[in-house]
């Protein structure tokens, strides 16, 4: 009697096992499991290069869906620091992204970059259009850019980012443009603000805090307003900052 049913839960397990694989097999035909819907969180503007990855996702079976794949692409993104994918009975995709900490774009005068890992990344015409006003843009040179993508950014660069972040989140209205200009040794280099208002130039020469920055964008718009004869200036003014001084230049043409 015990062996008799030993054979009969056996036979039952077989059964149950032979019904799961089956239903497995089945539900990726249904189309009841096909994706509907997708809702994106974490980010107020969604790179469109991720929206490309995701909208073939429409009428995918969710059995079907490599999320894994699915995620390890979009974090590929140098945009996007990390992206979870789950599901919502019972066909909604739900996609969670984590911006990247990355404050500035690069830009070459052809393309935009974003660091990632050290390394400049290029970013798609679409998503520099869309990020363009949300992040600060700094101006490199192409080679600069060539040569971090072959030997990666300089240690000195990552703090370059840190001080241009900075000031640019202070909401410094003046800055119409900001450059940096790098012999792609680890040294400073310098960075270069142009206040066009102001009708000046700023040369940071040398490693000094975001605040000396802008204490200094506001002692040249002290000066300026103050002195009518520099707003008739044939030229641009160039003021020079060093660690313990501010010098302002002859016009320059």
């Amino acid at each position: 009697m015990g062996e008799g049913r030993l054979h009969l839960y056996i036979l039952i397990l077989i059964l149950l096992g032979v019904l799961v694989l089956v239903l497995a097999y089945a539900v990726r035909y249904m189309d009841f499991f096909n994706i509907d819907s997708i809702l994106v969180q974490g980010m107020d503007t969604v790179p469109q290069s991720v929206m490309d990855l995701l909208t073939p996702c429409y009428g995918v079976n969710r059995f079907v869906l490599d999320e894994g794949e699915l995620e390890a692409e979009i974090e590929a993104n140098a945009l996007i620091d990390s992206c979870s994918v789950s599901y919502s009975f019972p066909a909604r995709l739900e996609v969670r992204l984590v911006r990247s900490a990355e404050t500035c774009m690069l830009y070459d005068g052809t393309s935009y970059y974003l660091m990632d890992r050290g390394v400049p990344v290029l970013l798609s015409g679409k998503d520099s259009a869309s990020y363009a006003d949300t992040l600060c843009v700094l101006e490199v040179s192409g080679e600069f850019i060539s040569y971090m993508e072959k030997f990666g950014a300089p240690q000195s660069f990552s703090r370059i980012l840190d001080l241009v972040g900075t000031v640019n989140q202070a909401g410094i209205w003046l800055i119409t443009r900001i450059k940096y200009d790098n012999n792609t040794g680890d040294g400073f280099g310098q960075i270069v603000l142009s206040l066009d208002s102001l009708n000046s130039e700023l040369y940071v020469r040398q490693d000094v805090s975001a605040q000396r920055i802008i204490d200094s964008i506001r002692v040249i718009q002290a000066s300026i307003e103050n002195d009518p004869a520099s707003t008739l200036a044939m030229g641009t003014w160039r003021w020079d900052l060093y660690g313990d001084a501010l010098v302002r230049r002859t016009v320059g043409d």
